[in-house]
């Protein structure tokens, strides 16, 4: 593999013929062809700034290190900005996106930096602090709520989201809505005021997400 980088990383290169499905299975998802590739070629890579891209033996290690499986069971770790981030991949995409999230916060949504690994790579790498979203922005920010899942009891859940977003559907729509899903149940509403009500919500019947202007999830049901 060529990756034509702008600045020079401190790399450490391997050659070695990993096998597929020794790879999928050790993070329970189908692993990009080319990110196999980079793995073939490169144990580490670590840029000037602190930005290090593990090689396979050590992203298994630090997955298991962090309980990525358990704390952000979607998403891999596959590098770190040597400042507490880590740098992640999303599980079952043939994109690399490359996504970010505090280590000691896995638990909360992980943010996308819309660009793809390699591109990235090659392009001076870095997570600025401007790039990080605050809890703050979030809560003023205008949030859409689906419904990802089926709830737990359907019928005093139609009647609680009618009457906690004053909704005008009739319960016979939201119904038939309901076998569609996901299903928009309201948009343009800030976390600020209906966060507790999202809340309590999926604490009862387990089945909103709630996405930002950026389409970043905030909230997600429990996974059971």
């Amino acid at each position: 593999m060529i990756l034509n980088f702008k600045s020079t990383p401190l790399i450490t290169r391997i050659e070695r013929n990993f096998d597929a499905n020794e790879i999928n299975t050790s993070f329970q998802t189908n692993i990009p062809t080319r990110l196999i590739e980079f793995w073939n070629f490169f144990e580490e890579v670590t840029f000037e700034n602190g930005i290090n891209i593990y090689g396979f033996n050590i992203a298994v290690e630090r997955n298991g290190l962090y309980g990525v499986s358990v704390y952000a069971p979607d998403y891999i770790l596959i590098g770190d900005d040597g400042g507490g981030q880590g740098v992640f991949l999303k599980k079952n995409s043939d994109q690399l996106n490359v996504f970010y999230q505090d280590l000691g916060a896995l638990s909360s949504p992980l943010y996308s930096l819309d660009i793809d690994l390699f591109s990235w790579l090659e392009n001076n790498p870095v997570i600025d602090e401007k790039n990080v979203p605050s809890v703050e922005l979030d809560l003023i920010d205008e949030v859409k709520v689906y419904v990802v899942r089926v709830p737990n009891d359907a019928n005093k859940f139609i009647m609680d989201i009618r009457k906690c977003f004053n909704l005008k559907l009739s319960i016979k729509d939201i119904r038939e809505k309901l076998n569609g899903l996901p299903f928009l149940v309201i948009q343009d509403i800030k976390l600020m005021k209906y966060g507790k009500t999202i809340e309590i919500l999926n604490q009862k019947y387990n089945c909103l997400e709630v996405y930002n202007s950026k389409n970043v999830i905030l909230i997600s049901p429990v996974k059971n």
